[in-house]
């Protein structure tokens, strides 16, 4: 008889799954396959007839290509039968009662006879009694630490890494017919790999840094890109899926799969900035999301680059760098503590950048919005200007309750001349 028949045919009989697949000399496991997709198929079929012997054979060809079939062995089918599970949710344990026909003495043997997953749980006490020419046997076991489960998953995750593999670098793209040289400044904060939302970033931070650096191509020659990377690229910096400070925020990722799609992301972003200037700087800034991970994330890609000529990785941790570039000064910071001070500490913190400059920027996240904001020194031809640049990133329920909503997301690739100071940007927005 077919096996899928046979199957259909005890549906009647209303017996255990283990009872049905000893009947037809299956293993659980196949038994509940098979059914699963018998069931499946008789539901498209939408009738209440038994179907014929042709569909069952046809169903059974279909399968036994798919998984070969293991049979049942009695012996296995006995030692691996659980007859009761209690847990306690409020411990974090659970007790699992199963028989054997022969007495387990180990706690692998204990561990394979009752189906333990050691991926979330921990075999802690475990006792045996003889019953019925038959061993009753029991066992405590304890919910492994949410750490510990996401570590092991990290690690398996690890084991199955592939570094991406890159374009070589060379040749340059550089746009020799431009009349003029610039530096473009691309400060990509607030990413937030691993937000709701924010689940295909890396395809977004590839299509705007093309976008982008298309469009600065198209209309200068690119002698030095700052790429600055690191404020809140991560959403989360915790295995318990929290800022740095230990607040919670949403998540739809875990930590370890949001920090290996945001290091893949990086370094193809990077290896294609190469391409189009003749000296890239990568400038790592911290945010209040990330202040470790985000520092582990860049120090670790600058590793993967650590042969490439013209590549320079700004890596040290600080809250606030200043690069100069001819007669500017492009100050760099994430923008999440008081901005009423910043003239006074950067040109207390960078004197010597403050006044051999004539043009001062400084480029700010944080707020996920654009804002600019111009403070007048002592000489009014030398003013200090606050640039809160957008994200790419998507809303949640934080910036909806702040009433922070409609900002649009975008990138932006900042134009400065040798000597003018700012002369244009250009805008990738979704």
């Amino acid at each position: 008889m077919s096996i899928t028949k046979a199957i259909y045919l005890g549906l009647t009989r209303k017996k255990s799954n283990q009872d049905e697949a000893n009947r037809i000399n299956l293993s659980l496991q196949d038994y509940k396959f098979f059914k699963k997709i018998m069931l499946a198929h008789i539901k498209v079929l939408d009738t209440n007839e038994m179907p014929d012997d042709s569909f069952f054979v046809h169903l059974d060809h279909k399968l036994l290509t798919k998984k070969p079939l293991k049979v049942a062995n009695n012996d296995e089918v006995e030692n691996s039968k659980v007859i009761e599970t209690h847990q306690d949710l409020d411990k974090g344990t659970s007790k699992i009662t199963g028989m054997s026909t022969t007495e387990p003495k180990t706690p692998e043997e204990i561990i394979k006879l009752l189906g333990i997953d050691t991926t979330q749980w921990k075999l802690s006490q475990f006792w045996n009694k003889e019953q019925n020419n038959k061993w009753l046997v029991s066992a405590l076991i304890t919910k492994l630490p949410k750490e510990q489960i996401i570590q092991s998953s990290f690690l398996e995750e690890l084991s199955k890494y592939e570094l991406p593999v890159y374009d070589k670098i060379d040749p340059k793209y550089l746009n020799d017919s431009a009349s003029e040289k610039v530096c473009g400044v691309i400060s990509l904060q607030d990413l937030h790999f691993g937000k709701p939302g924010n689940e295909n970033m890396g395809d977004l931070m590839d299509k705007a840094v093309c976008y982008l650096i298309g469009k600065a191509y198209a209309n200068y020659n690119l002698e030095k890109i700052i790429f600055v990377i690191g404020p809140d690229t991560l959403n989360m910096d915790t295995f318990d899926g929290t800022t740095t400070k230990g607040t919670p925020v949403e998540n739809s990722e875990t930590a370890t799969k949001a920090y290996m799609k945001a290091f893949d992301a990086v370094c193809l972003v990077i290896g294609k900035l190469k391409h189009f200037c003749n000296k890239l700087e990568v400038v790592f800034i911290p945010g209040n999301h990330d202040r470790l991970s985000s520092f582990h994330l860049i120090h670790a890609v600058s590793q993967v680059f650590k042969l490439t000529t013209d590549i320079e990785f700004n890596t040290e941790y600080k809250e606030r760098k200043v690069i100069t570039y001819g007669n500017n000064m492009i100050g760099l910071e994430h923008g999440d503590v008081s901005s009423k001070n910043n003239p006074l500490v950067f040109a207390t913190e960078f004197a010597n950048q403050w006044g051999t400059s004539i043009h001062r920027f400084l480029y700010t996240g944080h707020y996920h919005g654009r804002k600019t904001k111009e403070v007048i020194t002592e000489n009014e031809e030398q003013g200090f200007v606050t640039r809160i640049i957008p994200a790419l990133t998507s809303s949640d329920y934080y910036h909806y309750h702040n009433k922070w909503t409609g900002n649009q997301r975008a990138a932006i690739i900042h134009v400065h001349d040798h000597d003018k100071g700012l002369i244009s940007e250009f805008v990738f927005a979704i």
